[in-house]
């Protein structure tokens, strides 16, 4: 809780305003507009505030005090945890319309989509510790999933019939795991100053 506050701090009511508006949209659209349009809107939405992870404790300047704390990897799964809320939370109304149609590719393409956003905006963000990184690179990523490349499609938008045309649900869900994984591997080595740059 303490991880989300601090990550949506200082959005602005209008922020959330168009959260509200998305997810409105997304719940008169028809249902296969809820998946196709609305999700991709709302998952670009949050996009500066999943580039606040792996970062704020840089920007700050709090990374020393804080690589006092004997419990790094309880931490890092907090802030994305915090992600995947903000993640859940603009998506919910896509994931309400897809389950009442029966699409189980795209329940199963949302959740893991929710466990791999925040894993990616963590991952480069604990490297560059800058916002930059994870802002171009995910920005590419929806435009090619939005513009129908399968291959780069981690929301499931892009389809085959009822099936999803690229990467299974499951190879998503596993990135994230990895993504995540390497986040507290380059966070443990910049704390053991294996990995340059803690100060």
């Amino acid at each position: 809780a303490g991880e989300l506050r601090i990550l949506v701090q200082g959005a602005s009511r209008w922020w959330w305003l168009g959260v509200l508006g998305i997810n409105a949209a997304a719940a008169v659209a028809p249902a296969h507009a809820a998946a196709q349009y609305a999700l991709p809107v709302a998952w670009i939405w949050p996009v500066l505030i999943w580039s606040r992870l792996g970062t704020q404790r840089h920007e700050y300047g709090v990374e020393s005090l804080l690589g006092a704390y004997p419990a790094a990897r309880r931490r890092v799964l907090a802030e994305w945890a915090a992600g995947a809320t903000v993640a859940a939370a603009a998506g919910a109304v896509p994931l309400a319309r897809m389950a009442l149609a029966g699409d189980r590719a795209g329940v199963a393409a949302w959740c893991a989509a929710v466990l791999f956003i925040p894993a990616f905006a963590l991952v480069l963000g604990t490297l560059s510790r800058t916002h930059r990184l994870f802002q171009i690179c995910y920005l590419v990523l929806w435009y090619g999933a939005v513009n129908g490349v399968p291959v780069v499609d981690y929301m499931g938008i892009v389809r085959d019939g009822d099936d999803l045309a690229g990467p299974p649900s499951a190879a998503i869900a596993a990135l994230a795991g990895a993504c995540l994984a390497a986040a507290l591997v380059i966070e443990r080595g910049r704390r053991a100053g294996i990995v340059p740059g803690r100060r």
